[in-house]
């Protein structure tokens, strides 16, 4: 495990503690509602920190002879059961807000759970934004999926001390359970977010960022022969990426050349690519298709002039073969 993962994701498991310990005297001190729902969220950022911890370990072991692709995917798997813990709180807090409308309570100390609360924002909202930061530096879902969930916690304490504030104001007691109600609607919200982008990870649902950043590494590194490059697929696990592409060569070069040519290619653009990763190249003879996008000059069985090269988009290369523009 990288260093700076390690070190990421212990943070998040020890600042959690310390926030759900804030937010519980709050509630202590005030029996609100809004508050609770808000700590109820907080001990999902535990879980998810001891789940995150654990899945890094695993998720950054090498490839092996069992799992060719690496352990990669298992980040994927950690940041949607982060999106499912959110979702059972989400549920949580919108019962509980409903049957404090039904019974009534009383809430108490406003003041002091505000200064509890607003103080384990101001934590969440450092270590989330940290934790946004090594996750993309890192590529590391698990990293990035908590910190979009911290920073996602400080919105929803933010809405709970405006309804505070306005329940001291004016003494409206159903003002601070409808925030509950509002606060697991939005947690609701988030948690399919989260479910939905990992579920596609798992399922290597194209991403079509990480397809026009490797557009853009491959047009910059394209050489001389690659005529066309089309069928384009990227298998995600973790930072680790394998692609799978077809390129068009000239159907006079031999094999020697062809594999010189693709290894070349192949470890420039890797080597300038965010992500780790390695190609699988599948070689398609250009058959006299393509002869006005090639600009082999001595091409002997040349049937038409060159006119321009290909303009590699990524949406052209997820694409299947095309003779003509």
């Amino acid at each position: 495990m990288s260093n700076h993962q390690t070190k990421a994701a212990k943070i998040s498991l020890v600042v959690s503690f310390c926030v759900l310990a804030l937010k519980f005297t709050a509630y202590f001190y005030t029996n609100s509602t809004a508050i609770l729902s808000d700590a109820l969220e907080t001990i999902t950022n535990v879980v998810t920190a001891i789940v995150g911890l654990i899945v890094l370990k695993y998720a950054l072991e090498p490839a092996d002879e069992n799992h060719p692709y690496g352990h990669g995917k298992l980040e994927y798997f950690s940041a949607a059961f982060e999106g499912g813990i959110i979702l059972f709180a989400a549920f949580a807090i919108i019962f509980e807000s409903i049957r404090t409308i039904i019974d009534g309570y009383d809430v108490k100390n406003i003041s002091i759970g505000i200064g509890y609360v607003l103080a384990a924002s101001v934590v969440n909202l450092v270590v989330g934004l940290y934790l946004i930061r090594v996750g993309k530096k890192q590529n590391s879902e698990t990293l990035k999926a908590g910190g979009m969930h911290l920073l996602a916690d400080v919105k929803t304490t933010a809405g709970v001390v405006l309804g505070l504030i306005l329940y001291k104001v004016t003494g409206w007691q159903w003002v601070d359970p409808v925030i509950g109600i509002l606060v697991g609607l939005w947690l609701g919200h988030e948690s399919s977010q989260i479910i939905k982008r990992n579920i596609g990870g798992l399922l290597d649902e194209t991403d079509l960022e990480s397809v026009a950043d490797l557009a853009k590494n491959i047009s910059t590194h394209i050489k001389p022969g690659i005529i066309d490059i089309h069928n384009l697929r990227i298998i995600r696990s973790g930072s680790f990426h394998h692609i799978d592409a077809h390129i068009v060569v000239p159907e006079f070069w031999n094999i020697k050349i062809i594999h010189d040519l693709a290894h070349d290619f192949e470890k420039s653009v890797v080597n300038d690519y965010k992500f780790e990763g390695e190609f699988a190249f599948h070689t398609d003879p250009c058959h006299q298709h393509y002869c006005k996008n090639c600009d082999i000059a001595s091409c002997p069985v040349r049937k038409s002039e060159f006119k321009a090269k290909r303009d590699l988009s990524a949406q052209h290369m997820i694409k299947g073969p095309q003779y003509t523009d």
